[in-house]
């Protein structure tokens, strides 16, 4: 297996996990922090979609493997009273999308069969099916903003972390927090312009 050099156009964050320590500003505005938000960070094996495909689920799995297990990891971020919670509201508007995502899927089924059945026939395609399938690619847009990783996971977003996860790899939004986490982890942490990376 071969290996490429990957660089970054801002060079990455590598701190001990158990030992990072975060500024005392929040990394979202930039504002003194006044509370704690901890972030949690896991690693794992793949992930199946559906239980029914992952041999662990299966009768036969269950006998042969064990569960793999997951590590995880709390990083206590500093932050100010206005993105104390950062997911506030995020929830509901979520679950709505998700319900709403399911009934337009019935109109577009049918919306698709009625535009096919027009296109058999010969028949100009009325007004309704183009509709359902107009109103579910609206849907689609919304359900991918709504499940955009929110303004704290922008900012500090976790890159990576290397076995056992002693050592994360961070890459934070605005350079100026980048600097003061430097400073807090002088001993800890180093900036990373490049890794090795797998050739796929």
């Amino acid at each position: 297996m071969s290996t490429k050099k990957v660089y970054f156009d801002e060079p990455l964050v590598r701190v001990e996990t158990t030992k990072a320590r975060f500024p005392k500003t929040c990394p979202v505005c930039g504002n003194p922090a006044t509370t704690i938000v901890q972030m949690r960070v896991a690693s794992g094996g793949g992930k199946y979609i559906r239980t029914g495909r992952d041999p662990i689920y299966s009768s036969y799995g269950r006998q042969r493997q064990e569960t793999p297990a997951i590590e995880t990891k709390v990083l206590p971020i500093q932050v100010c009273e206005d993105h104390a919670d950062p997911d506030a509201g995020t929830d509901r508007f979520q679950s709505l999308c998700i319900i709403i995502d399911g009934l337009l899927m019935g109109f577009l089924l049918f919306g698709l069969l009625f535009i096919g059945d027009s296109i058999s026939r010969g028949r100009p395609i009325s007004f309704w099916p183009l509709l359902f399938v107009g109103l579910f690619v609206i849907a689609m847009v919304m359900t991918f903003i709504a499940f955009q990783p929110n303004a704290l996971a922008k900012s500090v977003e976790i890159v990576g972390f290397d076995l056992g996860m002693r050592n994360i790899m961070i890459a934070f939004k605005s350079p100026e927090y980048r600097n003061e986490f430097m400073e807090a982890n002088l001993m800890t942490a180093e900036l990373v312009s490049w890794i090795m990376k797998a050739d796929n």
